[in-house]
């Protein structure tokens, strides 16, 4: 065998040995990437679910339900092709049924208290991520610009919203327990949190709420002031040590015009 057929095996060799690296390599990262996407598609369908679910009735139009559902069959079709499951075929049935159902009835949902801070940082959650998946879609093309800037815009509005209610809830609870000032402070509170979304249409509505409910809270809170005064004022005239130092006032004065 010559030099050059030598060199010539010895360097298949070596060109066959790196190809089978890249190829392994190349393998490896796609698979990887696989598992990733799976585990990417999996969060992201659960966490729709979560906003579903979890979020106050208040904070979604059944237009968003429509679309989260939406997003839910899609996340679904992604996933069984990465890695098929009997189950997906079930999920993506329930939700086209929600769609059917928000579509044909369009339900009405009650609205939920957020009557501590807790429930609230739970929303704010909820509409950060809601947020970044309208961001999303609308990169990836799944949701058109116009109603993804809407949402996007409406989701910032909503953000400010659940802090206004918070502030809302305590003010009526201070109403309720007969404090007028806490509840106005709070109605202020409410105020500014929807100062930079004023004329947005529902910001407008309530902003124009709580101030109808400051005016007959300053109402109560004046009567309050002067009821309290004038029982303070009744106190006084029928406290007795009072009228005795009056009494005794009185006939010191008499004794020194005597005296005189």
């Amino acid at each position: 065998m010559s030099a050059v057929t030598i060199t010539i095996a010895i360097g298949s060799l070596v060109c066959a040995g790196m190809a089978l690296v890249v190829y392994v390599q190349a393998r490896e990262k796609a698979k990887i990437q696989k598992v990733r996407m799976v585990s990417t598609l999996n969060d992201r369908y659960h966490n729709i679910q979560l906003i579903l679910s979890d979020m106050p009735p208040q904070y979604m139009d059944n237009n968003l339900r429509v679309i989260l559902h939406e997003q839910c069959i899609c996340c679904l079709q992604e996933l069984d092709k990465l890695k098929p499951s009997p189950k997906h075929a079930g999920y993506i049935a329930e939700s086209e049924q929600h769609i059917k159902e928000l579509r044909e009835k369009n339900p009405k949902f009650p609205a939920a208290k957020l009557d501590s801070a807790e429930k609230t940082r739970d929303v704010r959650v909820h509409l950060q991520n809601l947020y970044k998946l309208m961001h999303l879609w609308l990169r990836k093309g799944t949701l058109d610009q116009q109603t993804a800037q809407q949402y996007i815009q409406h989701i910032a509005f909503l953000a400010r919203q659940s802090k206004a209610d918070l502030f809302a809830e305590k003010a009526r609870q201070a109403a309720e327990s007969q404090k007028p000032r806490v509840a106005i402070h709070n109605y202020h509170s409410a105020i500014e949190a929807l100062k930079e979304f004023a004329s947005h249409p529902v910001a407008a509505q309530n902003i124009e709420h709580y101030r109808a409910q400051m005016v007959e809270l300053n109402k109560v809170a004046d009567k309050r002031a002067i009821e309290l005064k004038e029982k303070a004022k009744a106190k006084m005239e029928t406290n007795e040590e009072w009228n005795e130092f009056l009494t005794d006032e009185n006939e010191w004065q008499k004794k020194n015009d005597y005296d005189d």
